[in-house]
């Protein structure tokens, strides 16, 4: 009888775990992953036909992935960090908030807007190049 494993020297228990723990990292950071090989790709074609386009969805991509690790990853500890560094005998509610406000709302929709932003130009910039290319009449 023929074992249809994947891997033949580990049980199927074993084999099974294995398969969800890769499913579910790659599914739990699916979206960086398409990102990164989006940038990759923008990359590859930059250094095959240098253009504004191509620097821009490089650019646009790689201000998305940081927005997405910034949320996920970098804004607690940083709220933390801050909040602890600018405790003083007399706290100052005001510059609290305003630091709060900047590190949890402001830059995380910078970093989108501006991502998105740059994407959607490179995309603009490919539908000026097709119009020129082939005028509608």
């Amino acid at each position: 009888m023929y074992n249809y494993s994947m891997m033949p020297f580990v049980g199927p228990d074993i084999e099974q775990a294995i398969r969800h723990t890769f499913l579910l990292t790659f599914l739990h950071n699916a979206y960086p992953i398409a990102l990164f090989f989006g940038m990759i790709a923008s990359i590859g074609f930059a250094l095959y036909r240098p253009s504004r386009r191509s620097i821009l969805l490089f650019l646009g991509l790689s201000l998305l992935l940081a927005h997405f690790e910034y949320v996920k990853h970098v804004v607690e500890p940083l709220l933390l960090q801050t909040q602890v560094t600018l405790t003083t005998d007399t706290p100052r509610w005001k510059f609290i908030w305003i630091t709060e406000k900047l590190i949890t709302k402001i830059v995380p929709f910078m970093l989108l807007a501006s991502g998105a932003s740059a994407t959607m130009l490179s995309t603009l910039f490919t539908r000026r190049n097709v119009q020129k290319k082939y005028p509608v009449v």
